[in-house]
């Protein structure tokens, strides 16, 4: 399994577009490229992403991803900061030419809020139009496609909206995607036992500014509770690769500061085009 990270932000990347806050105006000053955050996006080897947002083009461009390789897209939730309508909809013919089914995943809420924005964007346009599959999943009911096996589990963010964490396996590999959530719901940790979990994804947007932020996202120390309760569950070993992604800028942490935070917890920290190879 080969995970590269393409997008480690929260909604208004960073640095925030127009923003002056401190936080902003450090990232920009320091120069480090670990603190340009896109939105948060994952490629799963080479056919799978896991959530496309509104970074979708420079993300492809700058780490050379070849997105007519993509045979599934899975969406976290319906934000606009991971699901971008806007470029799927150039995959209609006149625009573009594709020659086959792009599937997409989610709840049926997030796919009903695709189909929305596919069609509010000017022209009614279906699914089929695009050569777009849709495929709703439901919280805590297995499915596979191909070789990978997906378990939704249930998201602590944005009530009423059906947000998914993904814990998903192939080739006896098992990933954890945890980002956009507090900290896990009573049902997300009974389905996660007995699992063993290779890399973990865990959301940390509330940084060190709000560090015990603990419902709808995480703060730091929210995210080191997260990480020991895995392992004392046996979900993560030493092996396994517990790591900090989806900051906001309104967290006020730049990632040599995350660093410093984390390691003594054996949690790593994320930036773009991060690539783990198991």
């Amino acid at each position: 399994m080969r995970i590269q990270i393409l997008g480690t932000a929260a909604a208004e990347a960073c640095p925030a577009i127009f923003c002056e806050c401190e936080n902003c105006r450090e990232i920009r000053r320091k120069g480090d490229p670990r603190d340009v955050r896109r939105r948060a996006s994952y490629l799963l080897d080479d056919d799978t992403l896991i959530d496309f947002g509104p970074d979708a083009f420079f993300q492809a461009t700058t780490f050379q991803i070849d997105l007519t390789k993509i045979q599934r897209i899975l969406f976290t939730h319906a934000h606009l900061d991971h699901q971008n309508a806007t470029d799927l909809m150039w995959r209609h013919r006149g625009y573009s030419q594709c020659t086959r089914s792009l599937k997409v995943f989610g709840s049926h809420y997030t796919l009903s809020m695709l189909l929305h924005r596919l069609t509010a964007e000017g022209e009614s346009v279906s699914f089929d139009e695009v050569l777009v599959e849709p495929v709703a999943l439901h919280a805590y009911q297995p499915s596979t496609d191909g070789d990978l096996e997906i378990l939704p589990l249930e998201a602590d963010h944005a009530p009423g909206k059906a947000p998914m964490l993904y814990l998903l396996t192939r080739g006896g590999k098992t990933l954890l995607v945890g980002n956009d959530t507090g900290y896990f719901l009573p049902e997300v940790w009974k389905h996660l036992e007995g699992k063993h979990i290779d890399i973990a994804l865990l959301d940390s947007t509330s940084s060190l500014k709000y560090a015990n932020q603990e419902r709808g996202h995480m703060g730091a120390a929210i995210v080191v509770k997260v990480a020991e309760r895995l392992r004392e569950m046996g979900c993560a070993d030493k092996a396994s690769r517990l790591v900090a992604t989806h900051f906001s800028h309104n967290g006020n942490s730049i990632h040599s500061e995350l660093e410093a935070y984390f390691a003594p917890h054996h949690i790593e920290v994320a930036y773009d085009g991060l690539v783990f190879e198991l």
